[in-house]
């Protein structure tokens, strides 16, 4: 029990003392003849219960009294609402009050605090005496109201309880009754009204709601839900035909390669012994590589992986939830009512709940399957992410594990338990698939889908969203799914809906809450409560513009400094009208970037100028105009999404991507100048230097081609896929590509020229597949244009400067196996979107940020670099033809690096680049600290990989030039 809610009645009409409690921050619950002679709308005196005695009397409005009784209850049995309405009045912090139900036969412990007659200080002030005892749902039944014996303590006589009535009876932190008068049966038993009782009284819910309380009533006690732990089972399909491929091991791969490279470049004179050892060696190589990638195993290997998914899960929701709450952790109180589907409902489903509660509406369900509807921008995805928040912060060590995932990224032509357990694998279980399906199968994780909605593209039906539902309910396992209501609706009409689960709709958030939620999220609270009245005046322009979430969150910032407090105070009391609420809006709007750019009061300086931010942003707006930021191979971007590697539009349609083509080539020219003056140091001009020249240029013409693309992937180096299967059948597709196109150069231009070359492209291909190429890709078409690109590059090489020296084969293999993987690859795309995919891979493990793509494509392009640097600097050093002072190796090696690095791999840089070169200053020089300080300060928010404006008013805002004040 919270003693600061716990309030002394005074009726003066009456002459009568009673106690009450506080429901919200001005509202009292009492009873009602405690009020005798006080008509509703009169005025009574409460006082906050202080040990210290510090708190006076302050004057309160009858607000409620009931007209009607209920339909079972005695005359006499109700309640009464006061508000307290003295200026000087507090309310205490602290969560929200919690209403329950008493259910089953069992008596429930309960405590209350009153001032009865029995502890008489004065004429009207009393003492405080607990009521410690317990509610016995079977005493009195048909009265229809709660008996609560006192078990522990004093119990005075039958009057001396007067004074008492409207004590608030709770058990445990719900509010299940307020006391009426002590029982005739014996001394200590008292009758108590259930609040579920007072809530059918005509006029109570609605007076709660009128003043920011909402009633939102939970069952406690009767018998306790089912949980489903470790060892329940979850009936789930086997893996399909591709996932059983997948188990199998490559050392019959090894052994089969190691024998044709065997028989094709071994001795000839070597014997059969020599030939079957050599096959047994790639098994075995292969084999040890296979048992290197298992993941380490413990005795209580299942309950470690548990506890470590709970933490990773932990520490990623809590980034997420306070991203969607704008870099904050205050979030509104939004309640949700159960919408019956009229068959195959959840059993033991509430008639509501709230944020505080959702992780006890879905304990009691059975089975454990909810489906979270609302409009858009209602806060699905909040309310999910709140219960994954709140159902990991009270995990007991047997309960499932919330793992929340994005819908919108399933191909539901792959079954939906393989699909999650290849994302859980991949994010949180370091590969292991086998850990993932075992976790899942003992009922050990809840999936937690956000997005049902998202599968379909607007207006394009539902068939997506309905062929997953069939998926979904054949998983018999714990299950939570968002969904916007209206497409919920439609697909539940049609026959398509989540079977034996409970559904929900989070309602609307009313003008009380978001009043209380505006003061408890101010950093200054004192300086919006001496406004808050005022700009919630009934028939005000901003009482009704400051009853969303953004509105809300807007004024909520824009109140943190003098001037935007001022900005707003000057709002307050203008008549409400469509002209006063647009300027209301407005006035928000334009108040948002200046009191941002100030309110840091750690920073020495103000960092960035309003006028600079503004201009920034709507430029960078100005790029959305239309509905698309850049076209992705063909589709459609949103209108509020903008990537760091698609923002050539803020440039223009052209200058950014030639720009980029320009540094592409600008990175190769050192590189080519200095080669030619190594060949011409070594004597090697005009031939054969001029040729191996003339074979370069195909690698930055590329590159060039590729920059200027309108929409590019980002390059990223995927190390962890080293770990799983599918990077190691891309090495290994690699390895046998260069072995394959190892036979037809050994003849032709020796067997080193032919083993280096292959060796190299096998090295380059293969891991520039596994570890950089997208998962959505048509590999045979893939592998049919890469192989003969790069046999082409190696016999042009071979044929012009085999003579050279091996080193020639291995620049070659290098060369070609880039080449080939870039032609190949867009070959592969165009093949995978013909059916119908295409798409790029889904983030990597942990929370992406929107300069992932640029971090991710740096880093490729140093590694790049870096090995290519190395192999220069060897070659430059210690091979004969091209051998020249260490100084100018050097300088060489580096300006073979940066072309190969940045101007070969590195695209997203390129075109980063590009796009600040072809802005000249009209963007910041330094554009991702800039972008990072606006998503720091709220301005911005993050999608994924993507960045967008706070809310569509504000990109609408910004947008319209004449809407701008600089």
């Amino acid at each position: 029990m919270d003693e600061a809610r716990v309030v002394e009645v005074w009726n003066p009409a009456g002459r009568h003392t009673g106690s009450g409690y506080l429901l919200g921050d001005e509202l009292v619950l009492t009873f009602c003849h405690v009020l005798e002679g006080t008509p509703a709308g009169g005025v009574v005196e409460v006082r906050q219960l202080d040990p210290l005695g510090r708190t006076e009397w302050l004057p309160a409005d009858v607000v409620w009294l009931p007209e009607l009784t209920g339909p079972a209850l005695p005359a006499d049995a109700d309640g009464a609402l006061l508000r307290i309405t003295g200026a000087r009045w507090r309310p205490p912090p602290g969560p929200p009050v919690r209403f329950g139900r008493v259910l089953g036969r069992d008596r429930l412990p309960c405590l209350g605090l009153g001032f009865p007659d029995a502890a008489r200080r004065s004429t009207h002030e009393r003492d405080t005496m607990p009521v410690r005892g317990h509610v016995d749902p079977l005493h009195a039944m048909k009265s229809g109201l709660l008996t609560v014996h006192v078990d522990t303590g004093i119990a005075p006589g039958r009057a001396g309880w007067r004074g008492g009535s409207g004590t608030a009876v709770l058990c445990g932190p719900h509010l299940v009754a307020v006391t009426r008068a002590e029982k005739a049966v014996a001394p200590g038993v008292l009758d108590a009204v259930p609040v579920t009782a007072l809530a059918e009284l005509p006029g109570f819910r609605q007076t709660l709601e009128r003043y920011g309380v909402h009633l939102v009533i939970e069952d406690i006690g009767g018998p306790a839900p089912e949980r489903r732990t470790g060892s329940g089972g979850v009936s789930m399909p086997p893996p399909t035909w591709r996932h059983r491929l997948r188990d199998v091991p490559l050392p019959a791969l090894g052994g089969a390669l190691t024998f044709l490279l065997f028989a094709r470049l071994g001795p000839r004179s070597a014997g059969l012994a020599w030939t079957i050892g050599s096959f047994f060696a790639g098994i075995l190589a292969m084999w040890s590589i296979a048992r290197l990638r298992l993941p380490h195993r413990t005795a209580d290997g299942g309950d470690a992986a548990r506890v470590r998914l709970s933490q990773a899960v932990l520490g990623e929701v809590a980034r997420r939830r306070r991203q969607l709450l704008g870099d904050d952790t205050k979030a509104i109180n939004v309640t949700f009512t159960t919408v019956p589907q009229g068959g195959r409902d959840a059993e033991r489903a509430w008639s509501g709940a709230d944020f505080t509660s959702v992780a006890d509406y879905l304990e009691a369900l059975v089975p454990k399957r909810l489906v979270i509807t609302g409009g858009p921008g209602a806060g699905k995805t909040l309310l999910a992410y709140e219960l994954v928040h709140r159902l990991l912060g009270r995990l007991d060590g047997d309960g499932p594990v919330p793992v929340p995932m994005g819908l919108a990224e399933w191909d539901i032509t792959v079954p939906f338990t393989d699909w999650f357990i290849e994302r859980l694998a991949r994010e949180h279980l370091n590969g292991s698939d086998t850990t993932a399906r075992q976790l899942l199968a003992t009922g050990n994780i809840m999936p937690v889908l956000d997005g049902l909605d998202e599968l379909d593209p607007p207006g394009g039906g539902r068939s997506r969203a309905a062929a997953a539902l069939v998926q979904l309910n054949r998983f018999d396992g714990p299950l939570v799914v968002t969904c916007r209501s209206a497409e919920y609706e439609a697909l539940s009409r049609a026959g398509e809906r989540l079977l034996d689960c409970a559904t929900v709709r989070i309602e609307a958030v009313d003008a009380a809450t978001g009043r209380r939620y505006l003061v408890e999220r101010a950093v200054y609270q004192a300086r919006l409560r001496a406004m808050v009245r005022e700009l919630f005046a009934p028939g005000t322009a901003t009482a009704t513009t400051l009853t969303s979430p953004w509105m809300l969150t807007l004024a909520s910032l824009v109140s943190r400094s003098e001037a935007g407090a001022g900005r707003l105070g000057s709002l307050a009391g203008v008549p409400d009208s469509a002209q006063a609420r647009r300027d209301v809006r407005a006035a928000l709007l334009e108040a948002l970037i200046p009191t941002v750019c100030g309110m840091d009061p750690a920073e020495r300086r103000q960092r960035y100028e309003a006028r600079d931010v503004t201009q920034w942003l709507r430029l960078l707006a100005a790029s959305l105009r239309g509905g698309v930021a850049a076209p992705p191979d063909g589709g459609f971007a949103s209108s509020r999404d903008f990537e760091i590697h698609t923002l050539w539009p803020v440039a223009g349609p052209r200058a950014a991507r030639y720009a980029a083509a320009a540094l592409t080539l600008a990175c190769w020219l050192p590189a080519l100048a200095l080669l030619a003056l190594c060949f011409h140091h070594n004597g090697a001009l005009p031939l054969p230097g001029a040729v191996l020249l003339a074979l370069l240029t195909p690698a930055p013409t590329i590159a060039a081609w590729e920059a200027r693309a309108r929409h590019s992937q980002p390059r990223r180096m995927l190390f962890y896929r080293l770990r799983g299967r599918l990077g190691w059948h891309r090495v290994a597709l690699g390895t046998v590509l260069g072995g394959v196109l190892m036979l037809p150069l050994a003849p032709l231009f020796g067997q080193g020229f032919a083993l280096a070359a292959g060796g190299a492209f096998a090295f380059v291909f293969g891991f520039g597949l596994a570890l950089s190429v997208r998962t959505d890709v048509d590999r045979r078409r893939l592998v049919a244009t890469a192989v003969p690109t790069a046999l082409t590059v190696m016999a042009l090489a071979g044929s012009t400067a085999g003579r050279l020296g091996d080193f020639v084969g291995l620049a070659a293999g290098c060369g070609a196996g880039a080449i080939g993987l870039v032609v190949g690859v867009r070959a592969g795309l165009r093949g995978a979107r013909k059916r119908g995919g295409g798409d790029p891979d889904p983030d990597p493990p942990g929370v992406p940020t929107p300069l992932s793509p640029l971090r991710n494509d740096v880093l490729a392009g140093v590694v790049a670099g870096t090995a290519v640097t190395g192999v220069a600097l060897y070659a430059l050093l210690f091979v004969d033809w091209l051998r020249v002072p260490w100084p100018f190796a050097a300088v060489t090696a580096a300006a073979c690096g940066l072309a190969a690095g940045p101007g070969f791999v590195a695209i997203t840089t390129r075109q980063y680049l590009g796009v600040i070169t072809a802005t000249r200053g009209r963007l910041p020089w330094h554009l991702t600290a800039f972008l990072r300080w606006c998503h720091d300060r709220g301005l911005l928010r993050s999608a994924g990989t993507a960045y967008q404006l706070r809310h569509d008013e504000l990109l609408a805002w910004l947008q319209r030039r004449d809407g701008v004040r600089d």
